[in-house]
């Protein structure tokens, strides 16, 4: 085998780790989701995402309008159309018109959904991994942290090349 293949190889490896670390994350979330009163598809799940990552970045608006979060989701905006009537129905969203152009809707979360974001997802989203290096050793948890920070600073520094 060549280095080139080895390395592809180990690539592989990683992503297949990461990609079940992703889905316990996600499955803890799912399970708390599944307790809400309101029962979300997962299409609502992912616009709310977009739309909660959204407003959690300074740097963006705290809205969307309907063609951005139809591209942010990569789906057609009648789609997209829908799952936010549904959602707004649910009280989970709102959307705005422009008073100048009633066709130009800015959609964000509600207040009651901005709470529980700031408030009870971040420990949702962390508890999972808390409970597994809970169970590792000094040594071990070390060994994780040195491992992900250098595949973050040999990938950071990929892509600054590029």
């Amino acid at each position: 085998m060549t280095a080139h293949n080895a390395t592809l190889t180990e690539a592989a490896r990683i992503v297949a780790h990461l990609d079940v670390i992703g889905r316990v994350l996600r499955q803890s979330i799912w399970a708390e989701v599944r307790r809400l009163p309101v029962r979300l598809t997962p299409p609502q799940v992912l616009a709310m995402q977009v739309l909660v990552d959204n407003a959690r970045d300074g740097q963006a608006p705290a809205a969307l309008s309907l063609s951005q979060l139809s591209e942010r989701m990569g789906l057609a905006h009648s789609t997209v159309s829908g799952i936010v009537t549904r959602l707004e129905r649910d009280g989970l969203v709102r959307r705005t018109t422009r008073s100048d152009d009633r066709r130009y809707a800015h959609i964000q979360i509600t207040d009651p959904v901005r709470d529980w974001v700031e408030r009870d997802l971040p420990a949702l989203r962390l508890q999972p991994l808390a409970t597994a290096l809970g169970q590792a050793t000094d040594d071990e948890r070390a060994a994780v942290l040195r491992g992900l920070t250098i595949l973050q600073r040999l990938m950071e520094a990929e892509t600054s090349d590029a």
